[in-house]
This record gives structure tokens, C-alpha cells and sequence, in this order.
């Protein structure tokens, strides 16, 4: 298969982030912007690069499943998604700049005013989402291209025709929406088979992209709040944010030197 692209980029003078270990993730130290500019540079190199951006949910299931911490930890790009993270960090005494949410990155990234414009693939969501997510896109992203999109409903045998299909689209970025971790597993499985340049797990930023689902208001999510809106609107989820709980006192126990999280 062919590994061009459409989009050849002049690359963009970004410092390299370093690396900030939250219990046994290697977190990068970065910005929205920073983290952006660092996808920019990577249209320009022949290979595909994961972009992984974990909540604090996230980094339990890593602690639990060593297999998991080491995917996440060969992603090119492992990004703080959650104030719960970037608290952790501050406690630990290594505080990240800035949380980077996969769908502020998303909208950085096309939101970028350039010639010739990014393309993009929708991969995930339940049946019609993507399409819907596709149209609202065009509409507040005037100029960027929509190279395919894809429901994230699909049986293990199918995988090979989906690489297919994005790979004949030829899109710069791919945005996987099917959750964590399966998103986080889809691409790893998939990084050598795919054509684009970066796959980003972002996810139900579709749904959000979509319509059919809402962000938490701009006030609970700089209080770091989100965690709290998401359980009003999905009560179901209770017990996977007991996580969050979880993650707080781990962090406490390592900062008192009770327990040793680094790997």
C-alpha cells in the first residue's frame, strides 16, 4: 500500500515536552497549542503516530493492567486528559502545564487557517453518528476536508476492510471514537496497516462533534468539574468513576512515600 499523503506541511519550531511519570504513565509536559504543533510535524514524517490523550479513569485501568500502561506509554504522544491528572501531577510535585482534552485538541487542529487544509477521518460512534458529526464539522470548520467517515459498530473480522477504506480516503489525521481502551487497542493493532499520519483516540468527541451529546459548561470544566456533569447525565457510569476516587488517594499515598507507583 502507498504511504502518501495529501498534505505536506513546513515544519513547526516546537520545543520537545518532556515527560512526566504518572504512576507508570509517561505523561508529556505540553500545551494545547504545543501538542498541535507537534501532530503538524508528524504529517511530515513517513509513518503513522498514535496520539493517546488518558483520563484519570485511564491511568487506574493502567495501574491494574500492566499490558495497557505499556501501550499507552508507546503512544508519540500520551496527553493529560482531565483535571484529575493534572491535579495528580501537583500533588506528586511535578505539575503539567495544562490539561490537553482530545476534543480541544481536535478542534485546534481544525480550526487552523492554512493551504491546503487538513483532511480528516470519523471513525466511530454509533450508526449515523459520524455522518451527522461530518456535517455539523463542515459547517463550523469552514475548508477543512472530511475524507470519510465510519460507525464504530463493528465484528473483529471487519477490521481489515475498514483499513481499507480509510487507507483509500487517504485522510492526514484519524480520529478513533470507540472508547477507551478499545480505541487505544484498535490503533496499536492497526499502526502498520494504516496510511494516515496520526490517529488520535478521542473517545465520544463524536458525539459531541455530532450534536447528540454535550459538553460539560465551560465553568465546571475549568473547575474541574466534568466528572460531576457526566454522572448527572449518565447516573449509569457511577461505578467506573469510583476510578476517580481511587486515583486521588493513590496519589496521596505516593506523595507520603507510602507506596511506590514508578516504573
Amino acid at each position: 500500500m502507498s504511504n502518501k499523503t495529501t498534505t505536506q506541511l513546513p515544519l513547526i519550531s516546537t520545543p520537545s515536552p518532556v515527560r512526566v511519570s504518572i504512576h507508570g504513565l509517561k505523561i508529556h509536559n505540553t500545551t494545547v497549542k504545543e501538542a498541535r504543533d507537534s501532530i503538524l510535524n508528524m504529517l511530515s514524517e513517513p509513518r503513522m503516530h498514535a496520539v493517546f490523550t488518558p483520563n484519570a479513569e485511564i491511568v487506574m485501568q493502567a495501574v491494574r493492567n500492566p499490558e495497557l500502561a505499556n501501550m499507552l506509554n508507546q503512544a508519540d504522544l500520551l496527553l493529560a486528559d482531565g483535571a484529575g491528572v493534572v491535579l495528580g501531577s501537583k500533588l506528586l510535585k511535578t505539575p503539567l502545564r495544562e490539561k490537553v482534552s482530545g476534543i480541544d485538541l481536535a478542534k485546534a487542529l481544525m480550526s487552523l487557517n492554512q493551504n491546503p487544509k487538513l483532511s480528516f477521518y470519523l471513525f466511530g460512534g454509533s450508526p449515523g453518528v459520524a455522518e451527522k458529526a461530518a456535517v455539523h464539522l463542515l459547517s463550523n470548520y469552514p475548508g477543512i476536508r472530511i475524507a470519510g467517515y465510519r460507525h464504530g459498530y463493528f465484528q473483529p473480522e471487519e477490521t481489515p476492510g475498514i483499513v481499507a477504506d480509510i487507507n483509500s480516503k487517504k485522510p492526514d489525521i484519524l480520529y478513533v471514537c470507540l472508547g477507551a481502551p478499545k480505541q487505544e487497542q484498535w490503533i496499536t493493532e492497526n499502526s502498520s496497516a494504516l496510511n494516515c499520519r496520526a490517529a488520535i483516540g478521542l473517545g465520544g468527541s463524536l458525539d459531541v462533534f455530532a450534536g447528540v451529546g454535550k459538553l460539560a459548561p465551560e465553568w465546571m470544566r475549568k473547575a474541574g468539574l466534568e466528572w460531576l456533569f457526566r454522572l448527572i447525565r449518565e447516573p449509569h457510569r457511577w461505578r467506573r468513576m469510583l476510578d476517580l476516587p481511587r486515583f486521588i488517594l493513590l496519589t496521596l499515598r505516593v506523595r507520603l512515600g507510602l507506596i511506590n507507583t514508578k516504573k
